[in-house]
């Protein structure tokens, strides 16, 4: 099993026109591949009112140096997004 982290994401337009994707809710969840991943948090927030437009699952590398990616973002940069899925409202 590996880790994985879940961001659902809802598509807005700045001040200037342009998009941006506001982070609606991250969940972290253990599976055998990423859309398993996708499915098993989906199924976490099924009963919640979010405005979800797509999501991301980024794999969360376990960190030699006891670094607890679960409880705080290490100081490493961004993680690599593994898939993505656009939900359609």
């Amino acid at each position: 099993m590996n880790d994985y982290r879940v961001s659902f994401y809802k598509n807005l337009l700045n001040s200037d026109g342009h998009n941006f994707k506001c982070l609606q809710r991250q969940i972290d969840v253990q599976s055998d591949d990423p859309s398993q991943a996708l499915i098993l948090a989906e199924q976490k927030i099924r009963h919640e009112r979010l405005n979800i437009d797509c999501a991301e699952v980024a794999y969360l590398p376990v960190e030699p140096h006891g670094c607890d990616h679960r409880s705080r973002p290490c100081a490493r940069g961004a993680l690599p997004a593994v898939a993505m899925s656009n939900f359609s409202v």
